[in-house]
């Protein structure tokens, strides 16, 4: 992480030198020297141009070692072929923060490539630390520092950005809503998102992060990094460069299920972090959270002056988890006098008719203070039309709106219109920053449902993973994997490797014959189940590889010639070892526990449906670990398949307990067992307290 120090250096600097900065000046220059002081900022600049002479009313040095202090920051802000000497002089001089403004590195060619690859030994050499290549660099409202070389429209605004486009520089007005703070990381060659957003975190003057990212190098930091964050601020991220190719490697239905973007996406959840599907839904995040400062609970008020509007607005609360709530008997007492024997008075409020009857604006005010008052409501969602020309709209209750809002500041109030005058109306909603304006009502639900989130879960969560002792199986482990390398296991090892875990496996034995299968099959005692043992099928059920049920030796006999039968017409080429001979157990659900190593988070765990129809189904959920036991609760809670365990329809409930301590056994396996790509537990049958795996494939590389 960056030190304090540091951080101010880089976003506060109080000298900056610009290396490379071009004479060029006016529309179209691309002079960062010219938007710097066009913002207008106060500390020392140092221009720096091999032709020397002015630069813009400043002195233009022809190297950097020439400047007579060392600066702040450096900027290098020239051509690709001329960063690496320009740098150098950088580190030479004993700058310690270095922006490279430049593309074509990482993001280009081969020889880019090989260019980054040295600017990093040069950094490490000197001891600086890097931002970009491929970035705009710094923008800071609060000092009016800004190192991009574009101009662009810039609102002010309580959020600070970290992300690794340009795109969301020049674009957050539209985006986020305007900057307080924004860090372009670029190629991230050095610094990176957990090097800076704790920073941001602390920053008092910003009210919300956002984080744009394409990628990650180092998944672990960034997640103890964004879980202290999301402690201190609400965090938004979104993600892009998500991908389905990710899967296409995978050898067990683990690592075909998991996905890049799946991992990611629970790597955010156990963060903390608030996700945000696409550009519009990351502006209504930044809207709720820089307007409102908290919200008390999840119950809604709703006052419209369309019955058809208020069944949207029930429809999107439910969906987004908002409660409709009833309005108190003293709320109720004092709007029943407004409306007609025949109208209905409750939340959501159709308030036409008391407008109809009382005046529009005194209906509307009644009725939005008496909910307000109510401490039953903890946020109110307005509708109204703005479908009216200006000089004639009786309807626009705007600024009664904003004004009833300014008096209740704890009380989320937010707003949707219909009709052709929708953006007039935003503005004038937006005027005093205590109402937010949504272009639609599920666009509104879904900011307040965040919003509760954040306050009521997020900012509660504590993370104490679960300890472990030094699991006394290890040993066993590590002889089993002994001089293997890659690919799969034998299943009788990876059973062996669960046993020694403390994972159950249902009583099993291997038989290279019939004779054997019929005597291990008595050993068991009826009924059995039967599966080849090959180690060139992955799929056993596929090829018919896989008998259940089996309740005596003649069907043991019949099913045993059935198998290798159908297996030598479907994978005649499979080299065979026997057959497994196990337990069959008739009750109970079937579940997959598994893990895949991932480059940039290392090992991950998968919980979900189970069964041969785990792929189709596709139920399932990720985390990173170490985990908490909550953490791991929350995991299983996430499938469908937890309705199903927790004992729906009568199907008897699942020790969940059981089910935790098995993931948190896996997650020591595979953190310990580095060797572990992937590996599944599939089926893991579930039926009350008894929970064990039948079937397991682990792959090495």
């Amino acid at each position: 992480m960056l030190s304090d120090h540091d951080y101010k250096k880089l976003t506060d600097p109080e000298s900056v030198a610009l290396v490379g900065v071009t004479s060029r000046q006016g529309k179209g220059s691309n002079n960062p020297l010219e938007v710097m002081l066009e913002w207008g900022y106060q500390g020392k600049i140092y221009a720096i141009n091999p032709k020397g002479g002015t630069i813009l009313g400043h002195r233009a040095y022809t190297s950097l070692l020439d400047v007579p202090e060392i600066p702040d920051l450096a900027v290098i802000c020239a051509p690709r072929d001329a960063v690496p000497e320009l740098f150098d002089q950088c580190g030479r001089k004993k700058v310690k923060l270095v922006i490279i403004v430049a593309q074509g590195f990482f993001d280009g060619d081969e020889q880019g490539k090989l260019m980054q690859e040295e600017l990093l030994k040069t950094a490490e050499k000197y001891g600086v630390r890097v931002l970009g290549p491929n970035t705009l660099g710094v923008v800071n409202n609060f000092n009016r520092f800004c190192t991009s070389f574009m101009r662009f429209m810039n609102p002010a605004a309580a959020t600070g950005i970290l992300c690794q486009s340009g795109v969301f520089v020049v674009g957050a007005s539209m985006i986020t809503g305007g900057i307080g703070l924004l860090i372009d990381t670029g190629n991230t060659t050095d610094l990176e998102f957990s090097d800076l957003l704790g920073h941001l975190a602390r920053d008092s003057r910003l009210k919300v992060i956002n984080l744009h990212m394409e990628s990650l190098r180092d998944g672990p930091k960034f997640i103890e990094a964004a879980r202290d964050a999301a402690r201190l601020k609400p965090v938004i991220v979104y993600k892009t460069g998500a991908s389905p190719d990710g899967s296409k490697a995978a050898s067990s239905h683990t690592g075909a299920l998991s996905g890049e973007d799946r991992i990611y996406d629970g790597a955010f959840k156990q963060c903390g972090l608030l996700r945000a599907g696409d550009v519009e839904e990351m502006n209504d995040l930044n809207k709720v959270f820089s307007t409102f400062n908290s919200i008390k609970g999840n119950r809604v008020g709703v006052v419209s002056i369309s019955g058809g509007a208020n069944i949207i607005a029930v429809d999107a609360c439910s969906k987004y988890g908002l409660d409709i709530c009833k309005m108190s008997s003293n709320t109720k007492d004092q709007l029943s006098e407004l409306f007609p024997p025949w109208a209905h008075c409750s939340n959501p409020v159709d308030m036409w008719p008391a407008g109809m009857f009382h005046g529009y604006h005194n209906a509307y005010r009644r009725i939005m203070e008496a909910f307000m008052e109510d401490p039953q409501i903890d946020a109110l969602i307005c509708i109204t039309g703005s479908f009216l020309d200006k000089e004639g709209d009786f309807l626009d209750t705007t600024a009664l709106i904003r004004e009833i809002a300014g008096r209740y500041p704890d009380k989320p109030v937010v707003a949707w219109t219909y009709g052709q005058r929708f953006q007039d109306y935003a503005r004038e909603f937006e005027k005093e920053n205590n109402v937010a304006y949504f272009y639609s009502i599920d666009r509104a639900a879904r900011a307040l449902s965040a919003l509760y989130k954040y306050h009521h879960i997020i900012k509660q969560k504590e993370h104490h993973p679960i300890s472990l002792p030094l699991n006394a199986g290890q040993n066993a482990v590590e002889q089993i994997l002994a001089g293997k390398t890659a690919g799969n296991l034998a299943q009788t090892d990876a059973f062996r490797i669960l046993e020694a875990y403390g994972i159950p496996v249902a009583p099993w034995g291997t038989a290279h014959n019939i004779v054997e299968a019929l005597l291990l099959a008595e050993k068991i005692s009826y009924p059995v189940s039967m599966k080849v043992l090959s180690p060139d099928i992955v799929h056993k059920s596929d090829v018919g590889g896989v008998r259940l049920n089996l309740g005596n030796a003649r069907q043991l006999k019949e099913a045993f010639t059935e198998m290798f039968r159908e297996i030598k017409l479907k994978q005649p080429d499979a080299k065979i070892d026997g057959v497994i001979i196990q337990e069959y157990l008739p009750k109970g659900t079937e579940l997959l526990l598994g893990s895949k190593r991932d480059p940039q988070f290392g090992p991950v765990l998968v919980f979900g449906s189970g069964g041969i129809f785990t792929e189709i189904l596709n139920d399932i959920s990720l985390r990173v670990p170490p985990l908490s036991k909550e953490e791991i609760t929350e995991m299983i809670e996430e499938t469908k398949v937890s309705k199903i365990i927790a004992g729906a329809r009568g199907t008897g409930a699942v020790d969940t307990e059981i089910l935790i301590n098995y993931l948190a056994l896996l997650a020591q396996l595979v953190q310990e067992n580095s060797s572990i790509s992937e590996m599944d537990i599939n089926p893991l049958l579930a039926h009350g307290n008894k929970v064990v795996a039948l079937d397991a494939r682990i792959t090495l590389g």
